[in-house]
C-alpha cells in the first residue's frame, strides 16, 4: 500500500457546511495524512474554531489551524457572510488552540518543508498572497485540487462559482501560475447530492463527529433550499450539496469522476471570472462527469467508519 498523501487543506469551513463534511471525510480515509489546515475569508478565527472543533472530535487535535485572509486581495469584492456559521459545532466555550502563524506563513512553510498536496476548497486568497510573498513555492507545491469554476458542460448549472467568483483577482494568480492543478468545477459537483434518507442513515452513526456534522447540516438546509429552490435542477430533498467532499475524494479514488486534460486561461470577462480555452494556457486534469451514486455510497461509508 502506498504511505498517505500528505495534505494541506485551505477551505471556507462554516457557511456552506460541505467544507466541514469535507474535513469529516478527510478524518476518515486512511490514504489522507492531514498535516495542517488554514482558513479564509470573512471571519478567519471563527471559521479556524470552527475546523479545530472538527478535528478535535476526529480525533486530530495535533494538526494545526490557522487563520488567514479576511478579505479579497483588492478588496474590490465582498465574501459571503450570512450569519449562521458555527451553529450546530461551536458550543459557545470553544475556544480551541489556534496556530500563532497566519494562514499564509503556515502555508508557506508546511508547504516549503513538506511538499503536501493542496486542496483548496474556497476562495484562492491565502494562496494568491503566499505566492506573491514567496514565489519558489509554484514549484514547492506537488499538485493542487481545487473545487471551483464554471465550464457550462452541465445544463442549469449556476454560470458563476462562488470560490473563484468572489476573489477573481486572486485566482487569477493562483491558476495562471502554472502549477500542476486538477480543478474539480461546478458543472460536476452540483451533480452530488446528499439528501433526506442518506441524512438520516448518519443520524445512526454514534460518532460525536457525524453527529456534529448532522446538526450543521440541519442548520444549513433550509439555508441552501430558500436560495435554489426555484432552480430546475435542484432537488427539494437535497440537504447539502457535496462539491467539497467529492474533490477531496478525487485524492482517495479519481475513478468517481471522468477528468479530461484542457488548457485553460483564467480571465476576467466583463469583471466576472471565466475559464477560456486558450492553447497557450496552463493544462488543467478537469472532472467533467461524476458517478454521484457511487461517490455517495462511498462517503457513507467513509463517515460510518468513524462510529
Amino acid at each position: 500500500m502506498p504511505p498517505p498523501i500528505k495534505l494541506l487543506l485551505d477551505a471556507d469551513v462554516g457557511t456552506d457546511v460541505d467544507d466541514a463534511l469535507a474535513i469529516g471525510l478527510v478524518l476518515a480515509s486512511p490514504e489522507i495524512d492531514l498535516r495542517a489546515v488554514t482558513t479564509v475569508s470573512g471571519d478567519v478565527q471563527l471559521r479556524a474554531r470552527i475546523a479545530r472543533k472538527l478535528l478535535a472530535l476526529g480525533g486530530r487535535p495535533d494538526v494545526p489551524v490557522a487563520a488567514g485572509v479576511r478579505e479579497p486581495v483588492l478588496r474590490q469584492r465582498s465574501f459571503f457572510w450570512l450569519g449562521h456559521e458555527g451553529q450546530g459545532i461551536l458550543d459557545p466555550d470553544d475556544k480551541g488552540s489556534l496556530a500563532a502563524t497566519h494562514a499564509v506563513d503556515l502555508l508557506i512553510e508546511t508547504v516549503s518543508r513538506e511538499r503536501p498536496h493542496v486542496v483548496a476548497i474556497g476562495p484562492l486568497s491565502n494562496l494568491a498572497v503566499a505566492i506573491m510573498k514567496d514565489p519558489t513555492l509554484i514549484d514547492a507545491i506537488a499538485h493542487l485540487t481545487v473545487m471551483g469554476g464554471a465550464l457550462g458542460l452541465t445544463r442549469d448549472v449556476p454560470a458563476l462559482e462562488y470560490n473563484l467568483a468572489s476573489d477573481a483577482e486572486a485566482a487569477l494568480v493562483v491558476l495562471n501560475a502554472g502549477i500542476p492543478t486538477t480543478l474539480v468545477p461546478l458543472d460536476v459537483t452540483w451533480q452530488v447530492a446528499l439528501r433526506q434518507s442518506e441524512l438520516a442513515r448518519l443520524r445512526r452513526v454514534q460518532s460525536p463527529l457525524v453527529q456534529t456534522l448532522c446538526a450543521a447540516i440541519d442548520v444549513w438546509a433550509p439555508l441552501q433550499r430558500s436560495f435554489f429552490e426555484g432552480l430546475p435542477a435542484f432537488d427539494p430533498e437535497t440537504v447539502a450539496l457535496l462539491h467539497d467532499p467529492l474533490t477531496v475524494a478525487t485524492l482517495i479514488d479519481r475513478s468517481f469522476v471522468t477528468f479530461e486534460r484542457l488548457r485553460l486561461r483564467a480571465q476576467l470577462i466583463e469583471n466576472a471570472f471565466r475559464f477560456v480555452e486558450d492553447s497557450g494556457a496552463p493544462e488543467f486534469a478537469v472532472a467533467t462527469s461524476v458517478d454521484a451514486t457511487r461517490f455517495v455510497a462511498f462517503m457513507l461509508q467513509r463517515l460510518e467508519r468513524l462510529a
